[in-house]
């Protein structure tokens, strides 16, 4: 064995792998720390990846769990797919050179869509929410997150040395499964609320490059200059841009939030294109949308306190103060960028000492809060139609109502264009749950104001109170047509009633957002 000296390998040769001389202790420990390395990072690549998929999906397809499912089908699919290659490339490879070379194409293709990826989203997002975003997956995140998969596999098979087949597959994934969550919570805590979305994929593509070409380095040093070559592609990366009607816009780590105007009007719009958050009317103060008929609340309850679950940039709270200009206000918003854009837009002063806003989730701040509200605002879409589900079940609504006044009403808008109404019906018998009076005011465009009393109220005494207020004229027009269209509602016994075991709001609404009717 001593004539062995510089051919002894580092590995067995049976085994195909690279061939490096004993003695060099040192490029051993280095090439399996950068094996090693490469499990972690390409775990922690393929985290982020699926992470930012979501968000930057969310203007084009919306927040919802189907997208989410669809993108994470493709990105099993592409792990799967993956795995396979890598097993296959390992056996027939003599050294880890395909590997990196295979990591390297990941970050080239990875570079190539981020010059192209914005004008191909609007495209697919025409395709629906499954179809649309399966296939951009498959067209965005496929090809690179196959690539990563390929490392593990590759990498067990470059570490089995001594037949100890198990440890080594388990000490790779260890290595893996450590380097996806450390990817996971830079991207969630750090990145994309750091950075936002696009920024994430340039330091997503830049850190794999550098474990590829850290790869082929080893061998030939002169693939440095390929690394420098991307690093400077990205700076050449088109910046996101939005139409000239945005006016200011924020990533957060809930939303992606913009303000927009139109005219005498500013939006404010989160995730989805197609929603609107909250409406100002510079000019004329009402908005001609259901957060006008907030106002009517201070009519049928008494206006000492007012809770605003889902504050958005403060259109109800704009409305109530019409009619109940000295209310104390309570509203929980649970975006801190929601909250800014709602300062600097939307008038809502962080000084006002009548409004006292707090970020915060709505149902663990009801958890935490023993206050009780003569008015009590329930608005909380989630960056687009769906409402999070354990926002809107019996539990849900047991809570708000035991933070409610003896006399107190609640205000819930409710989007449904359906022909059968079901979540519509859903929402008014899991209501009907808690409160011992329910009514339904439909206010046009598929939006209905629901109302839940914390005492018995007639339906005769719902239309008293509003016929019977005196003040704004705007106001009194719109009580007036209010009592000719309330009406309370007694949902049949076969309706679903939402609890926190099952609410299928996410089901229902996709099933409106998918009828002829909405269209």
């Amino acid at each position: 064995m001593g004539g062995l000296t510089h051919e002894k390998l580092l590995l067995d040769p049976r085994r195909g792998v690279d061939r490096v001389p004993a003695a060099s202790y040192k490029v051993r420990f280095i090439r399996v720390a950068l094996w090693l390395l490469t499990s972690f990072f390409t775990g922690a690549i393929i985290m982020s990846l699926e992470l930012v998929a979501f968000r930057l999906y969310a203007p084009y397809f919306g927040y919802s769990i189907y997208v989410w499912g669809s993108m994470i089908s493709v990105v099993m699919a592409a792990l799967a797919i993956g795995y396979a290659i890598g097993g296959w490339g390992a056996d027939r490879s003599q050294t880890s050179l395909s590997l990196y070379i295979t990591l390297l194409g990941s970050a080239l293709y990875q570079l190539a869509i981020l010059f192209v990826v914005r004008s191909m989203l609007p495209g697919f997002a025409r395709m629906g929410d499954f179809t649309g975003t399966v296939l951009a997956s498959l067209v965005i995140f496929g090809p690179p997150l196959t690539a990563m998969a390929t490392a593990c596999p590759f990498i067990i098979r470059l570490l089995a040395q001594s037949g100890h087949i198990g440890s080594v597959a388990g000490k790779v994934y260890a290595f893996s499964t450590i380097g996806s969550i450390a990817g996971t919570l830079a991207t969630s805590f750090w990145l994309v609320p750091l950075l936002g979305t696009q920024k994430t994929l340039e330091v997503i593509c830049a850190l794999s490059a550098v474990i590829a070409v850290a790869g082929i380095a080893f061998r030939a040093p002169a693939a440095l200059v390929l690394l420098a070559m991307i690093v400077a592609a990205l700076k050449f990366v088109p910046a996101t841009t939005w139409s000239h009607s945005t006016v200011w816009v924020q990533e957060s780590p809930y939303n992606l939030v913009r303000v927009v105007r139109d005219g005498q009007r500013l939006l404010l719009k989160l995730n989805d294109e197609g929603g609107v958050h909250t409406i100002r009317n510079e000019l004329a103060g009402w908005t001609g949308n259901y957060y006008d008929d907030f106002a009517l609340g201070p009519l049928l309850a008494p206006a000492q306190r007012l809770l605003v679950l889902g504050m958005a940039g403060g259109g109800s709270i704009r409305s109530t103060r019409i009619t109940a200009p000295d209310i104390n206000i309570d509203a929980v918003e649970i975006d801190p960028r929601v909250v800014e854009a709602a300062t600097l837009f939307f008038g809502m002063n962080p000084d006002d000492k009548l409004l006292h806003i707090h970020v915060a989730d709505a149902r663990p701040w009801l958890a935490r809060n023993e206050s009780k509200y003569d008015i009590v605002h329930v608005d909380l879409y989630q960056g687009g139609p769906y409402i999070p589900f354990y926002l809107v079940t019996v539990e849900f609504f047991s809570a708000v109502r035991a933070h409610m006044s003896a006399d107190g009403v609640l205000m819930m808008n409710l989007f449904d264009v359906s022909k059968d109404q079901e979540l519509l019906l859903s929402a008014a018998a899991t209501l009907k749950r808690v409160f011992p009076a329910v009514a339904v005011l439909p206010i046009g465009r598929g939006n209905r104001m629901l109302l839940a009393f914390s005492h018995v109220m007639p339906e005769a005494s719902i239309r008293a109170r509003l016929e019977g207020y005196e003040g704004n004229a705007f106001v009194m027009r719109m009580a007036a047509s209010a009592a000719a269209r309330i009406s309370q509602v007694d949902p049949s016994a076969g309706t679903i009633v939402f609890t926190d075991d099952f609410a299928p709001v996410e089901y229902m609404t996709r099933r409106m957002l998918n009828s002829g009717r909405f269209r």
